[in-house]
């Protein structure tokens, strides 16, 4: 009897403790005060590649492989220089510059081309506005509207001295200079253009091309001067002297008046002295 009371009472003890072990081993698992938290690491966000500026060896200007390519203004002139003798007949030195600075494009491709898809009614001039359309990569970039400033230089005669009007020209008298052609407003006489045969209408300044409006074809006969007057009839031929009523060149027809009967009639200038009659 006894000993089950003993038994008992030592059940009891056990279960009066078991919390307390519980509470114990729980405040085990608990962290320490002031002890660091772990943490896991965030995944870190992958840096887009950026093609560096410079080239290989660290050269400034020099692109480095990927890196894009540009249309510069020298390379945008050279292309209308090969698109403009398309459109027009240049004999010359063409050269063009543009009116306001280019800024520099990027390309999609390494090759440009240009065309002039509309050009001033007028015709080739030294400032002219254009369209240009561009062309990389077999793609059209844009159609961009552009002011030329155009020179076409030539090889021309140019009067070394004053020359007076009706003065006779020869090449020797002249001097060879390169001109451009477009500040002219009359088209000038080229080098590779025979002066023979005609003489100046006006005056023409030292140092100025001769051009078409300074020349007219040479008088051989002039007005008031004493020829022979030549008329053939089948095998007859009568010579007889008159006087020109009219002045003219080689091969004009002019009218001229016979000395002796006072007769006017129409004869054609053969040289400087003689004339063919006109029945």
């Amino acid at each position: 009897m006894q000993m089950g009371r003993l038994l008992l009472l030592a059940a009891f003890s056990l279960w009066e403790m078991a919390p307390m072990a519980v509470a114990d081993f729980n405040r085990l698992l608990e962290p320490v005060p002031g002890a660091a938290r772990r943490v896991t690491p965030a995944t870190s966000a992958v840096p887009v590649p950026v093609a560096p500026a410079l080239g290989a060896q660290g050269a400034p200007g020099v692109l480095a492989p990927g890196a894009p390519f540009v249309l510069t203004e020298g390379e945008l002139l050279a292309a209308i220089e090969k698109d403009l003798p398309k459109r027009y007949s240049i004999q010359g030195d063409l050269r063009i510059s543009l009116g306001r600075p280019w800024v520099t494009l990027q390309l999609p491709g390494t090759d440009f081309f240009a065309e002039c898809v509309q050009l001033p009614p007028t015709g080739l001039a030294s400032i002219m506005p254009v369209i240009v359309r561009g062309i990389s990569g077999g793609k059209i970039l844009g159609e961009w509207p552009l002011q030329l400033k155009v020179q076409v230089w030539q090889d021309a005669w140019v009067a070394p001295q004053r020359f007076e009007r009706g003065q006779v020209l020869s090449r020797g008298m002249l001097t060879v200079q390169k001109v451009d052609i477009l500040r002219e407003t009359y088209p000038v006489i080229t080098e590779d253009q025979d002066l023979s045969g005609f003489e100046l209408a006006q005056g023409v300044q030292q140092g100025r091309p001769v051009t078409r409006r300074d020349l007219v074809e040479r008088t051989l006969v002039k007005k008031g001067q004493f020829v022979d007057a030549i008329a053939n009839e089948g095998v007859l031929s009568l010579r007889m002297r008159a006087v020109a009523i009219e002045g003219g060149p080689a091969g004009a027809v002019i009218r001229v008046r016979n000395l002796d009967t006072r007769k006017e009639f129409f004869a054609q200038v053969i040289n400087e002295n003689q004339v063919q009659v006109r029945f």
